[in-house]
């Protein structure tokens, strides 16, 4: 198997003293699709902050390409690894294709005209998302959806080997939310990207990640190809819900979440 692009060991971090995070250990390979589930408060989005830099690792390490992260500066950490907020608010009334435009920072200065390498790469990004009618629109025009869509096209747009996504899906209607994870399934095998995305959709992780990781308490409590994961023991425990059931679809082979009431 290829070297990973992200490794993460013993990693232990949080808030204020408080730790979230407690002994997490796991790896992302290039061409692989990471889906990281698991209830409120179980240190998913702390994970990924902790990965970007903006939550503190109080112990443990993490590489990037092979290089360790916490010797990385801000700008060489976003070349190497992308990442896609759950919320952020629209600031300034960009249009769709300038905030895209955003994604291309660790490859040229603020003020700098846009080059044919970032022209490109906006141009790829927005034809990915199925942006192209909203190209010239305001970003504060557009609707939580949409908005969703824009932010992953400026992921997108900064080109990283890791491309991390905390709930890429949220405000999208059923239709648009298959099309997220089937892009992002694409962009991994196709294009040679790890790509980790935290999701509160099970069906949908099980259903196009390679494999999973279930955090509950701060910690890894299954991790592995969909069908290890989704056992109706595990997720009854993490979730506390016995009405919860696990079947496997008949179309495609692979694990869903269902509920008996």
């Amino acid at each position: 198997m290829n070297k990973p692009a992200l490794e993460v060991h013993d990693l232990r971090a949080g808030y204020g003293g408080g730790e979230v995070l407690r002994g997490v250990t796991f790896e992302l390979h290039p061409g692989e699709l990471l889906a990281v589930a698991g209830p409120n408060g179980s240190g998913k989005s702390t994970l990924l902050r902790a990965v970007t830099g903006l939550v503190r690792a109080a112990a443990g390490q993490i590489e990037l390409c092979g290089r360790d992260a916490s010797t990385l500066g801000a700008r060489e950490r976003a070349r190497l690894c992308a990442a896609q907020p759950q919320v952020e608010a629209p600031v300034f009334d960009y249009t769709v294709e300038q905030f895209i435009l955003l994604g291309r920072h660790p490859h040229r200065h603020l003020l700098a005209p846009a080059g044919p390498d970032d022209l490109s790469a906006v141009a790829s990004a927005i034809d990915d998302t199925g942006l192209r009618d909203f190209a010239a629109r305001g970003i504060r025009s557009l609707s939580l959806g949409e908005w969703q869509r824009v932010l992953l096209a400026r992921t997108l747009a900064q080109q990283t080997p890791v491309i991390l996504l905390d709930e890429p899906a949220a405000h999208l209607d059923p239709g648009h939310s298959h099309a997220v994870h089937a892009l992002l399934r694409g962009i991994a095998r196709d294009r040679g990207r790890a790509v980790l995305c935290v999701s509160h959709d099970l069906n949908l992780a099980a259903a196009f990640a390679d494999r999973m990781i279930l955090l509950s308490n701060g910690g890894i409590r299954a991790a592995g190809v969909p069908h290890e994961v989704m056992r109706e023991e595990i997720l009854q425990e993490v979730f506390g819900c016995a009405a919860l059931r696990v079947a496997t679809n008949a179309l495609t082979g692979r694990p869903g979440m269902v509920f008996t009431s």
